[in-house]
């Protein structure tokens, strides 16, 4: 055998013990690729739930503060929460917004209300590899004030 010959055949089975390892690369280079794209779009998703809850909680506890004593009120001029119907419409707010019930808190007292929301965002590319969705938390506290001079300090 000529050593032309046998140099051909050491080149055709080196060719031959990397075949295949392209397409494992490929593989787990898309699948890489898939889950940053997945953290990219769920993730996304996720901190828009978040605003989202925060948002609504919020609005729910500006609406439990405006539940005034108003028989407090008429009589000593200061601003005192009815606790039981600043808690209800809290939660009525955010029952009529699609949120349920089961993971609203509305706790009320006579200076302030505070609410929290929790909701599960469904995700979309993360759930192939079985991350389904991503729970989202909003917490807002609100009371109730006569005007702002008390409220923004240096008022005048």
């Amino acid at each position: 055998m000529t050593a032309a010959v046998r140099a051909v055949g050491r080149a055709r089975r080196a060719k031959h013990g990397e075949e295949g390892t392209v397409s494992v690369f490929v593989l787990v280079l898309v699948v890489a690729l898939m889950v940053v794209a997945g953290l990219v779009v769920d993730g996304g998703r996720a901190v828009n739930g978040r605003a989202a809850a925060m948002d609504a909680a919020e609005q729910a506890a500006r609406a439990g503060a405006n539940q005034v004593d108003l028989a407090t009120l008429r009589a000593t001029g200061e601003a005192r929460l009815d606790p039981a119907a600043a808690q209800a419409v809290a939660v009525d707010y955010l029952v009529a917004s699609g949120y349920d019930a089961a993971r609203i808190t509305a706790t009320a007292d006579a200076a302030q209300v505070t609410v929290t929301v929790r909701d599960d965002i469904p995700t979309t590319l993360l759930s192939l590899i079985f991350i389904r969705s991503f729970e989202v938390e909003g917490v807002a506290t609100a009371r109730a004030a006569l005007g702002i001079a008390d409220e923004i300090t240096g008022a005048p």
